[in-house]
C-alpha cells in the first residue's frame, strides 16, 4: 500500500529532527511545521500518538535490517561454530547496509539519540518497573536484534555481566561512529563506505576480544 504524501512528509521531518536534536529536543509541533502540514492534529491522525511516530520510524529501518541479520545468522550457523567475527559482521553490515541505501541518512543518529536515554545494558527489553528509555520500540523483530547480541556475549571469555556490558559499549561505538559517517556524508567528508564498514567491523571485534582490564 502506498504511503500518503502527508504521512511520508511527517515521519522524513521527524527522523531529520530527532537525528539533529533528540527526542526530547523535539515538539510535535515542530515535526508538523517542518513537515508543512496545516493540522496541528496530523500526528495523532495518522499514527495515533507521538510513540506511534517514533515507532513508525523505527519500522521503516529495523525489521528489513533484523531479517537481514537473522538471514546472515543462518549462514553463520552451517559452521560447526561461527567465529566472532562473523557475529559481528552480521550485527554490523545490515546497518551499514540500511545506511548506504538512503542518500541523506538520519538512522544512526536517531538510534545514537534513542541510545542516550537507553539504560548502559542494550540486550534485553527493560522491565516496565526498571530503568529504561524514554521511548523504547514496540517491534518484535528486535528479538532477532537481542538474540544476536546475546550470542556475541556468550562468545567472549568474560563473566557474563561484563560481556553483556562490553556489547552494550560495542553497540554504542558502532552506532556513534556510523552516525559520524553520516554527518560526514552531509559534509562530503565521508570516507569510502564499504572501507569505512571493513574498519568499523575490525574495531568493534578486537573491542570487544580484548581481556578484562
Amino acid at each position: 500500500m502506498t504511503m500518503s504524501t502527508g504521512r511520508l512528509a511527517l515521519l522524513d521531518a521527524a527522523e531529520r529532527l530527532i537525528a539533529h536534536r533528540g527526542i526530547h529536543g523535539v515538539a510535535a509541533r515542530e515535526v508538523v511545521k517542518e513537515a508543512g502540514q496545516r493540522n496541528n492534529s496530523a500526528i495523532a491522525y495518522h499514527f495515533g500518538s507521538w510513540h506511534g511516530l517514533l515507532d513508525e520510524i523505527w519500522s521503516r529501518h529495523a525489521p528489513p535490517m533484523n531479517t537481514e541479520r537473522a538471514a546472515l545468522l543462518a549462514a553463520a550457523d552451517l559452521e560447526d561454530s561461527p567465529t566472532l567475527d562473523r557475529l559481528v559482521h552480521a550485527y554490523i553490515h545490515p546497518l551499514a547496509a540500511q545506511i548506504a541505501r538512503n542518500h541523506p541518512s538520519y538512522w544512526a543518529r536517531f538510534n545514537e539519540q534513542w541510545l542516550s536515554t537507553a539504560p548502559l545494558d542494550v540486550l534485553s527489553t527493560p522491565a516496565p518497573t526498571g530503568v529504561q528509555a524514554d521511548y523504547y520500540p514496540s517491534d518484535d523483530s528486535l528479538d532477532v536484534l537481542s538474540r544476536l547480541l546475546i550470542r556475541i556475549a556468550d562468545r567472549l571469555d568474560l563473566p557474563e555481566p561484563d560481556a553483556r556490558r562490553r556489547v552494550s559499549l560495542m553497540v554504542r561505538f558502532v552506532i556513534g561512529a556510523f552516525a559520524a559517517f553520516e554527518r560526514a556524508q552531509e559534509t562530503g567528508a565521508a570516507p569510502d563506505s564499504a572501507s569505512f564498514e571493513a574498519e568499523i567491523l575490525q574495531l568493534a571485534s578486537r573491542m570487544l576480544d580484548l581481556p578484562q582490564p
